[in-house]
């Protein structure tokens, strides 16, 4: 081809213009090999970079860069989960009052199941609840504990009065848990004034799982599963915009 063709081979090129392709190149090379040591390092199992370095790294992959395997390896739903939230309510007499439970998640999914097309982003934070608070520590470490001391919860509490963990919470974790906890505390605050009004002075919630039963089991009118459940602290509620 010819330089008529609008074709200019590199040599051809004025030292200006190769020296800023030549770092234009080096630009997209460096912010490529950025991304992908970022994502190999957030899944890499635990190690002393992601100790120190591990909250840096998840504030880069999330929310954007974040992955999910469920599409390519899904696994049968095995159980059922919501959240229930109550309330310490003053009254207009300024004694306190606690209220009941009430099942929160339920109405927002079934607002969801009426708006196929456009449901509102709103209601798709109900079924987070449990997902935020129970994904925020690391699995590997988690996994560590439980090998050190089989009688350690499965997963790690979300409150500092829990025992000493050992290995004690990586910066990553706690900077997920707090997150975690301010997103709850959020999303219970906001449910507890609808139903109660301004005078909520704290929230709690109370995560509630159905495990269903075995498949082979399904024809068992008795068997109705084992339903467990878990508290989170009381919590100061938190002004929401509606």
């Amino acid at each position: 081809m010819t330089e008529e063709s609008g074709y200019r081979p590199l040599a051809g090129m004025s030292g200006g213009r190769r020296a800023a392709l030549s770092l234009v190149g080096m630009l997209a090379a460096g912010v490529v090999f950025f991304h992908f040591s970022m994502t190999a390092l957030h899944h890499t199992p635990f190690n002393p970079i992601r100790e120190k370095h591990d909250d840096k790294i998840r504030a880069y992959m999330t929310p954007y860069f974040q992955q999910d395997w469920h599409l390519f390896a899904p696994e049968p739903v095995t159980e059922d989960s919501g959240y229930l939230v109550r309330a310490q309510v003053k009254k207009p007499d300024g004694s306190m009052e606690t209220t009941q439970w009430a099942d929160v998640t339920t109405p927002h999914i079934d607002k969801v199941q009426r708006q196929r097309f456009w449901p509102s982003r709103v209601e798709r934070l109900a079924p987070g609840v449990r997902q935020r608070l129970e994904s925020w520590h690391d699995p590997d470490l988690e996994a560590l504990r439980r090998e050190k001391d089989p009688a350690a919860p499965k997963k790690a509490d979300v409150n500092d009065e829990a025992p000493p963990l050992d290995p004690p919470l990586a910066p990553g974790e706690l900077a997920a848990r707090d997150s975690a906890l301010l997103y709850v505390r959020a999303v219970a605050s906001s449910e507890a004034r609808n139903m109660w009004g301004d005078g909520v002075r704290a929230v709690q919630v109370r995560i509630v799982v159905n495990k269903f039963p075995r498949f082979s089991q399904r024809s068992v009118r008795t068997n109705k599963g084992e339903v467990s459940y878990y508290d989170v602290a009381w919590m100061q509620p938190l002004k929401v915009s509606q």
